[in-house]
């Protein structure tokens, strides 16, 4: 994450699933815009990380625009 403008708002915390499949975790990042996460998201820091975690389980990735 080093270099890029993330903030972590929620790292595996409790969870509750009230609706949908079972998670073990969620992570939860805030980002200024939608090109910040892609970068980050593109960068070839976090994709080196990716790919190993990619091969131990199942994961779902997506950005959400929020309100201002």
């Amino acid at each position: 994450m080093k270099g890029h403008p993330i903030e972590v708002l929620v790292a595996y915390g409790k969870h509750e699933v009230l609706e949908g499949d079972p998670i073990e975790g969620i992570v939860i990042a805030k980002f200024p815009n939608v090109k910040a996460a892609k970068d980050w998201y593109c960068s070839e820091g976090y994709q080196s990380v990716a790919r190993h975690r990619k091969q131990g389980a199942i994961y779902h990735g997506l950005i959400v625009e929020g309100v201002s």
